[in-house]
């Protein structure tokens, strides 16, 4: 688990890879952002960080992850990182008396490398 600071070096989060499989190259990242600083762009620029050295320093090829139904917030950082909406798993988990959907995104190097030309 790595760290996240703000600029006063404060702590206010963590991230790490999760699901890492060596052969095939595949990996999923764990984020957890204090409420106080959500939507402020601490999440993003540390997935960019963490998918830097997955791709690069672990040479893994493709990320996968998936956004709780509803949690718009995490979509939207996906999508701004690149990702491709892959699918829908349904009515995977039980939460306030109704089953939720998470929604699967995936994000391969190449198009990592792609959408980094532009930003």
């Amino acid at each position: 688990m790595f760290t996240i600071e703000n600029l006063n070096g404060e702590s206010i989060g963590g991230i790490n890879l999760n699901s890492i499989d060596e052969r095939n190259g595949t990996f999923s990242i764990g984020i957890v952002i204090d409420k106080q600083y959500r939507g402020k762009g601490y999440g993003t620029r540390a997935m960019k960080i963490l998918l830097k050295y997955a791709f690069f320093e672990r040479r893994l090829n493709k990320f996968n992850d998936y956004v709780l139904e509803g949690n718009e917030v995490s979509a939207k950082m996906m999508k701004k990182l690149g990702c491709v909406q892959e699918g829908i798993r349904r009515q995977v988990v039980y939460i306030n008396g109704q089953y939720l959907d998470f929604i699967l995104f995936g994000l391969t190097k190449d198009e990592f490398i792609e959408k980094q030309k532009v930003d």
